[in-house]
């Protein structure tokens, strides 16, 4: 792996798939959208678990979000697909009171 820093490290970890230096580069008013987002996924996607009527309901939103993050960059995206992930996982073990 070779050395993108002056110091000698690497900023790129996990096979080079996120990037430190791109998130320290970012202002803390982005990285609030950001949070923002991912928990709108979330709360989203714990509709999908309610029937088919709410999860045809979610299907737009989630999809523009999605389409959002896949836009936006690699990182984003796989970010919300593991808040997906995550929603999904504790609703059906009951940790959410959905």
């Amino acid at each position: 792996m070779s050395s993108n820093s002056t110091d000698g490290t690497d900023p790129r970890f996990l096979g080079g798939m996120f990037d430190l230096a791109e998130l320290r580069r970012r202002n803390p008013v982005s990285l609030g959208m950001d949070v923002l987002i991912l928990i709108s996924t979330g709360f989203l996607a714990i509709l999908f678990t309610k029937g088919f009527w709410p999860s045809v309901i979610a299907a737009a939103p989630v999809g523009a979000l999605l389409y959002f993050g896949w836009a936006s960059s690699k990182e984003f995206f796989v970010s919300q697909l593991l808040t997906i992930g995550l929603a999904l996982l504790a609703t059906a073990t009951y940790m959410l009171p959905y």
